[in-house]
């Protein structure tokens, strides 16, 4: 090997470390006891309401931007891991139907608004639809009554926290973080996404739950993000694991 190519390749190999461990996370100096603490919380989290797999329901919502408002009736059928329909509604009518298969997303209007279109994804971004960037699978876990916490292979308490009310959650290799935040009475309550550099993308905040006889599911809803666009989700009547047939999520030609 000539001197040249020795240096060419230290080059690369130096620049693929500089470049993979900027993607690795650089979690702080903390307690080993707390971290099992920290490491529970979160793994309940994401395991919370996990024995709903499959429910339908009916909700209020309502996006805001800084130039507008609209509320909507919505009704929905959903099944994990990524199946949905949601019909949305005004004065009674539908005007809008929306069905996720895990392939593809399809949108129907029931005025003319537009023709109906589809287009394939496993897991749509909604940013252009709701204003907030989620994905489709976070939505579906929303209305199944669970919470959207993602993979995490770190938890430990937010430093930033002497309360022990926030748990960082971070996983290898990956660009976002999340934090989750517990009231008082250690409910969940917040649920934050963060790039590396610590700027919020969007947050998720519980401000009612409703109890039932099979448990706790958040009926009030808000998700925003930072320019002050706002997806708020009042839920009105929920069921869990009803009966849903496949057809649900085929659209008809009379829609």
């Amino acid at each position: 090997m000539t001197k040249q190519s020795s240096l060419s390749s230290l080059f690369y190999i130096i620049a693929f470390i500089l470049i993979f461990s900027g993607c690795a996370q650089l979690r702080p100096a903390s307690n080993p006891l707390l971290d099992k603490q920290a490491l529970v919380l979160a793994s309940q989290a994401k395991s919370f309401n996990q024995q709903i797999i499959a429910s339908k329901g009916t909700g209020w919502a309502r996006i805001e931007t800084k130039t507008k408002t609209d509320k909507f009736k919505i009704a929905w059928a959903a099944v994990s891991p990524n199946k949905i329909r949601i019909t949305v509604l005004m004065s009674g009518l539908p005007i809008e139907t929306i069905i996720a298969t895990g392939e593809k997303i399809t949108f129907f209007s029931h005025t003319g608004e537009h023709s109906k279109y589809s287009y394939n994804s496993k897991d749509p971004d909604m940013e252009d639809y709701i204003q907030v960037p989620i994905k489709m699978s976070e939505i579906i876990l929303i209305l199944l009554g669970r919470i959207p916490v993602k993979k995490f292979d770190n938890a430990y308490f937010s430093p930033s926290d002497p309360s022990l009310s926030s748990i960082s959650l971070e996983q290898n290799w990956k660009w976002v973080t999340q934090s989750l935040h517990f009231n008082e009475k250690g409910k969940i309550y917040g649920l934050k996404s963060r790039d590396l550099s610590g700027k919020i993308l969007y947050e998720i905040m519980i401000t009612q739950y409703k109890i039932y006889d099979f448990g706790d599911i958040p009926i009030k809803i808000e998700i925003k993000d930072m320019n002050n666009r706002k997806l708020t989700l009042d839920i009105t009547s929920f069921q869990p694991n009803p009966p849903i047939k496949e057809s649900v999520f085929r659209l008809t030609e009379s829609g």
